[in-house]
């Protein structure tokens, strides 16, 4: 009589009140229970302390930030490949050595399919490997050989979505150091206050004036 009474008190439940008894919705209730105490510790602890957990957020959506936006190989190869064209069309005798050595050799590895990027989370790091994927050599196949870590010659560093070390090598990448290796220290550079354009412009339009002269008396 009692199992009858409680299987007829279970099927006037009807079906929501059925699914609350199985273990499944009880799991699901203490989790959604314990999600809620974190959240409310998680809000008076924030109402104590509001520096600590202005600095927390921030350090946690700068850290998403960086990691969205972690450039790849690709990135790479296409940075290599417009400073290649961007050096291209400069007069081989205004082209910064630094630059050009720096971005002829990523262009040199990437031919040859040596550049790796390693992905950190936060930042990548591109390498020169010894040899490239293709080649089935024994002293690419061995562990024993590889460079230690795993990491050959770093070549840049991307951060933010850009590669560093290349950005540093293409800054003046239009002005040729060694032209001017001839002059001495004091004249190889030139200070911000030195250029004087307005005053070094009025000279030169005073200079294309047309000369007037004067009525002989």
């Amino acid at each position: 009589m009692a199992a009858a009474a409680a299987a007829a008190a279970g099927t006037g439940r009807g079906l929501w009140g059925r699914l609350r008894d199985t273990r499944l919705a009880r799991w699901t209730h203490s989790l959604l229970q314990d999600y809620s105490s974190s959240l409310q510790d998680a809000a008076s602890e924030a109402r104590r302390r509001p520096a600590l957990t202005a600095a927390t957020l921030l350090t946690l959506g700068l850290g998403a930030s960086l990691a969205s936006t972690v450039p790849d190989l690709d990135s790479l190869e296409s940075a290599a490949v417009a400073a290649g064209t961007e050096l291209g069309q400069l007069p081989p005798s205004s082209r910064s050595p630094r630059s050009e050595r720096h971005v002829l050799r990523l262009l040199r590895l990437r031919e040859r399919g040596r550049i790796r990027v390693r992905n950190l989370g936060l930042v990548a790091v591109a390498t020169a490997e010894p040899h490239g994927s293709d080649p089935a050599l024994y002293s690419a196949r061995c562990p024993h050989l590889r460079p230690r870590w795993g990491l050959g010659e770093v070549l840049d560093v991307g951060v933010w979505g850009r590669w560093w070390l290349l950005r540093d090598a293409l800054r003046d990448c239009d002005i040729n150091e060694e032209e001017f290796g001839h002059l001495p220290e004091r004249l190889r550079g030139m200070e911000r206050r030195q250029l004087r354009s307005e005053h070094n412009e009025r000279l030169h339009r005073e200079r294309l004036r047309p000369v007037g002269l004067g009525e002989r008396g």
